[in-house]
């Protein structure tokens, strides 16, 4: 209960926040009914730069963080009254059913929020990294792993809920960013698309099994499609009315959306030559032209700037390890970004096989709308039911072209959704989280095609069967964890046994921490480390994801003890089955490495499951000169 009354203060906070800097850009919605939800996700990212600011500062704490909390309401307490005194209850009347089903799929969704986070990107750098920040007070360099660097807009949200209290308030905030987006979607929909459109898109994405597992597990793309559904929603606000208010809010959010992750950036991208476009069809005067393009791009390059700033200043490289050729970077090289691609590619083929395929290449990619409805699970090692996306959207769409009324609005959010998702898929990796925006956005198309096509009665009906189907799956997923979750919840369960049941690297690290010193490092020997359970100074030496080890040019296992000692490292964790790991051939020869290292240079402190601790030997003494000679 804590944890969702400070959910609670700094929601409020944001919001206020969010509503002053709106208002100091002169950016806010003609509709004051229109605004808190827009101040809400501005301030989310203002909290953002605050957790990034302080931590720069070594003042992640919090005493800063309510400081400011406090100069934000302050500040913005007027406008956030009127925000509150202005929403349409009207709207929420007549949405009641939708609500009530998102309602308890929100309160299923909490319960599970309260227990610990188990595997996935969250333990590997979604939480690990805030939450290392937050213990610290400040930011840690970690030149040992990249995903240090993948810290966007969202994760220093979560470092400031780590700061006020824990675990537990920064999986609210994630699950904060799920519901804005569900009602951001829905009121572009109703905006733009029709009104009885609206709530019938904010539920359909709501309740689409991929969002249930992104709302449960910490991660990016969340706050991506929020960002991306305001920006879009205010761009079709200017094209409506005119107002270069609704421009400047248009990039602002779309900054905001590259802020949360680097393919985020596409978001301002396509938006901005969106917005180029509609300029020239309109014949507007160059002067005034020129004043909307600078007011669209200066708040996206505001907004989206603060963290690849951090990395160029960390790496020499903003968006650190891509790019490498063109950028550089630190303690990163050639053959480790080929080494990564490689990996990917050989991750891509194992997973497609779910669906008696390859990984795309070429005209091959067509397929993945198909691929994405039919075998959502044949991308990465996951059930069905956490990246399912429905069949609505791919039933729905052809629909578009029989589409009267509002047709260019609906063309235009779904051809800026099949864009994204088009240059993720062939650009990068045709994978169902990182579409997501653009999987949100057709949907939300979808719904008025589908309406056009069947007629409003049978669409709704549609509708409702859709979510039903879509709680289904989502039942088929609860049966797993969520039990014991529930157990957690209400104090039926210690956070520890849930952690103990479901992660044997929580079994192994709980042991493992109180076996080293707290002046004590480890070194985490392992391809990709999870090292959100340590609680000791650590040092991961992946050999996929560091370049700081660089394995290509260590030749022994004294070598490797010694830059181990170089880097005041007392103990070594290792996974003990990257011993028999053969993929590649590299990945055999540091397994091989890993072997000699820990039967030569170490001794045993304890095993738990795959995983090891062992004690790192003292550098022996050098040998009289007489005897080096005499061998």
């Amino acid at each position: 209960m804590i944890d969702l009354g400070l959910l609670a203060v700094v929601l409020i906070a944001a919001a206020a926040g969010g509503l002053v800097c709106l208002r100091a850009l002169a950016a806010l919605p003609a509709e004051e009914a229109e605004w808190l939800v827009p101040g809400v996700a501005v301030g989310l990212g203002m909290v953002a730069t605050v957790g990034l600011g302080l931590a720069e500062l070594d003042v992640l704490r919090p005493v800063p963080i309510a400081l400011v909390g406090l100069a934000a309401v302050v500040l913005g307490r007027k406008d956030l009254a009127r925000a509150l005194r202005a929403v349409d209850r009207t709207r929420v009347r007549a949405a009641w059913p939708f609500l009530a089903v998102c309602g308890a799929l929100l309160l299923a969704e909490s319960l599970a929020m309260v227990a610990p986070p188990v595997g996935g990107d969250q333990t590997k750098y979604q939480l690990a990294y805030p939450r290392l920040y937050a213990a610290a007070g400040g930011l840690v360099p970690t030149p040992w792993s990249f995903w240090g660097q993948m810290q966007f807009l969202q994760n220093f949200v979560f470092a400031i809920g780590f700061a006020l209290s824990g675990g537990a308030l920064a999986r609210f905030l994630n699950g904060a960013f799920g519901v804005l987006t569900g009602i951001a979607l829905g009121t572009l929909a109703r905006r733009h698309l029709g009104a009885e459109c609206g709530p019938a898109a904010g539920a359909l994405f709501f309740t689409l099994p991929i969002t249930w597992s992104m709302m449960t597990h910490a991660g990016s793309d969340l706050p991506v499609v929020l960002y991306a559904a305001l920006a879009t929603a205010a761009l079709f606000d200017w094209r409506a009315s005119g107002r270069a208010a609704d421009v400047r809010r248009a990039g602002l959010m779309a900054g905001l959306a590259g802020a949360s992750k680097v393919m985020g950036l596409l978001v301002p991208a396509l938006l901005g030559l969106a917005l180029a476009g509609l300029l020239l069809r309109r014949t507007v005067p160059p002067g005034r032209a020129a004043a909307l393009v600078i007011g669209f791009g200066l708040p996206a390059l505001l907004a989206a700037s603060p963290c690849y700033v951090r990395n160029a200043v960390d790496t020499g490289n903003p968006i650190y390890p891509f790019g490498y050729r063109l950028l550089g970077g630190r303690h990163w090289s050639p053959a480790a970004g080929e080494y990564l691609a490689d990996y990917y590619r050989q991750y891509q083929s194992i997973y497609a096989a779910r669906r008696d395929g390859e990984p795309y290449a070429g005209l091959a990619v067509a397929r993945f709308p198909w691929d994405l409805t039919m075998h959502p699970d044949s991308f990465e090692n996951a059930a069905r039911a956490t990246l399912d996306v429905s069949p609505f959207m791919l039933a729905f769409v052809p629909a578009l072209l029989l589409v009267r009324r509002r047709r260019a609005q609906a063309l235009a959010v779904a051809g800026i959704g099949f864009a994204y998702a088009a240059i993720v898929s062939t650009g990068a990796w045709a994978h169902p989280r990182y579409v997501l925006p653009g999987i949100a956005l057709v949907l939300a198309a979808a719904v008025p095609a589908a309406s056009t096509l069947l007629g409003r009665r049978l669409a709704a009906a549609v509708v409702a069967l859709t979510i039903a189907g879509n709680l289904t799956l989502i039942g088929r997923y609860l049966g797993t964890l969520w039990p014991d979750q529930l157990r957690v919840a209400v104090g039926r369960l210690a956070p520890e046994e849930f952690l103990r049941r479901y992660s044997p690297r929580y079994a192994f690290w709980e042991r493992a921490n109180v076996a080293v010193p707290p002046a004590g490092r480890v070194l985490v020997l392992e391809k990709i480390p999870h090292p959100y359970y340590i609680e000791r100074p650590f040092v991961l030496a992946s050999y996929l994801e560091q370049g700081l080890i660089d394995y290509r040019t260590i030749d022994s296992a004294a070598a490797l003890a010694d830059t181990a000692r170089g880097l005041g490292v007392s103990h070594v964790a290792v996974d003990l089955s990257a011993f028999a790991a053969a993929g590649d051939p590299f990945e055999a020869a540091v397994g091989r490495l890993w072997q000699a290292f820990i039967s030569g240079e170490c001794e045993p402190v304890l095993r738990e499951g795959e995983y090891g601790l062992y004690a790192l030997r003292a550098a022996r003494a050098s040998a009289p000169l007489g005897e080096q000679v005499d061998g």
